[in-house]
């Protein structure tokens, strides 16, 4: 699980790319599904750096939370959360 945690953000870059490339092999691509597959895939990039920076500090909670939207941040949060938690500790202690 923890390893999981730790790839959340490539598995949704992996998602994004599918977005973009499923719709070019059967030849119906939009401007609307390139957009939606380039978020997608920067999301998971941003959140994959979230996830695996161990620096904790409210301030840094807060401009990440800006930069990955809110919902997404909470989701990565929980993944951090998951994947660093023995390391997390013994940073507070």
């Amino acid at each position: 699980m923890k390893e999981f945690a730790k790839n959340i953000g490539v598995l949704i870059m992996i998602i994004g790319v599918l977005i973009l490339v499923i719709p070019f092999l059967q030849g119906g691509i939009s401007n609307t599904t390139l957009l939606i597959g380039l978020l997608i895939v920067i999301e998971g990039f941003l959140g994959h750096i979230f996830v695996n920076n161990l620096k904790n500090t409210k301030t840094g909670n807060i401009i990440w939370m800006i930069v990955l939207l809110v919902v997404p941040y909470f989701i990565f949060l929980f993944a951090k959360k998951t994947a660093y938690a023995e390391e997390l500790g013994e940073l507070k202690s």
